[in-house]
């Protein structure tokens, strides 16, 4: 994981413009729907054990752990094939063991898989989803077909059939994409980066898992949990789409861009000191604008010129995603929305630290992924 970014690295082809569209649409459904399905099932199953957002925390772990691995940038075509259709497969591993009361250890096995599959495509992507078109519409789409999916009336053996259904259209868009692009990645893209680029998919993974804690933090805004669904999808799909809108044309913008989402992480964890709702809700806003403003930035972005290294920056992503996140699942049964207050605080603090780091050092190139 030491090695750098090749700055001759090939640029996509153009002929498969629209197989390159339909991959990103997918891609993004791979990731809403990992969010979203393993941590229903894991609620569903009536698990105790950290409210139900272990499999989301397995999951993403996997995600951080494979993505940018020499594995990772060597897997065939069809090794990716296999893992997505392991993904489509085992969304049934949960029923077929519950006879022997298994079906959390199902449920597991699932997400390390799912995970490590998500990890794969997201390192061997070439194009960032804000670099396809003027307007960076595929996360929209895929949010709206997951929300679709999520908003049918259905018991859980349909539900089950459409997530399965749903991964399998993403393993064959996905599988076609990875053979129409003949140059291969020769490199590791490891992750460089700095703190300041862990912190904002940091608080978005948190949003996303927070619908799944047992004594759900923001459930006193009134919400039902389809609406909440919804609610998160929007934060997370939506407000990239806009805040890249927005800001397309600014320069500026997009130098201070890391300034901009720190500060919005510090700003959220202000808000967490107000009781009503309206702080509740900026809470939730603010730290997910930093995570638009953080996602839409371009795939070689600027941060400050420090020593990190690929395995410390890293293990940091490990321990404040899903590590927090497991930590807030386990304290939120005794402690309510606290657990979850407590860890954005966290954020907040950390961010404010790595802002004023910022302002100290000079700014320079390095590449980065958008996802948590």
């Amino acid at each position: 994981m030491g090695m750098r970014m090749s700055e001759t690295r090939p640029a996509p082809k153009t002929g498969h413009s629209a197989l390159a569209h339909a991959g990103e649409v997918a891609q993004w459904v791979l990731l809403l729907l990992g969010w979203l399905w393993l941590g229903e099932q894991g609620m569903r199953l009536g698990w105790s054990l950290a409210s139900g957002v272990l499999a989301v925390s397995l999951w993403w772990a996997a995600r951080l752990l494979c993505r940018g691995s020499h594995w990772a940038l060597r897997a065939s075509p069809t090794v990716m094939a296999f893992c997505g259709g392991l993904s489509a497969l085992g969304v049934w591993l949960p029923e077929a063991l519950a006879a022997w009361n298994l079906a959390h250890l199902g449920l597991l096995a699932l997400a390390l898989m799912w995970g490590a599959w998500s990890g794969l495509v997201e390192t061997r992507n070439r194009v960032s989803t804000f670099d396809l078109a003027p307007v960076a519409w595929h996360p929209v789409l895929a949010a709206a077909a997951v929300s679709w999916m999520w908003w049918a009336p259905v018991d859980a053996i349909s539900a089950a059939v459409s997530t399965s259904v749903f991964l399998a259209l993403c393993t064959a868009v996905l599988h076609a994409r990875d053979l129409a692009t003949t140059d291969t990645l020769r490199v590791c893209r490891g992750q460089r980066a700095d703190l300041s680029h862990v912190l904002a998919p940091s608080a978005m993974g948190l949003m996303m898992g927070s619908l799944w804690l047992g004594n759900v933090w923001c459930a006193g805004l009134g919400w039902t949990t389809q609406e909440m669904v919804l609610g998160h999808l929007a934060m997370m799909a939506v407000l990239p789409t806009l805040v890249a809108w927005v800001g397309r044309d600014s320069v500026a913008l997009t130098r201070f861009r890391p300034l901009l989402s720190l500060a919005l992480l510090v700003l959220g964890a202000l808000m967490l000191l107000g009781q009503s709702a309206v702080y509740n809700f900026l809470a939730m806003l603010l730290p997910s604008l930093a995570w638009a403003v953080h996602c839409s930035r371009p795939r070689t972005a600027l941060g400050f010129s420090g020593n990190s290294s690929a395995w410390w920056m890293r293990s940091m992503a490990l321990a404040l995603g899903p590590g927090l996140l497991l930590w807030v699942g386990m304290a939120s049964p005794a402690h309510g929305p606290l657990a979850m207050q407590s860890a954005l605080a966290l954020l907040g603090v950390l961010a404010a630290v790595q802002a004023l780091v910022l302002r100290t050092h000079t700014p320079v190139a390095y590449p980065a992924w958008s996802a948590p």
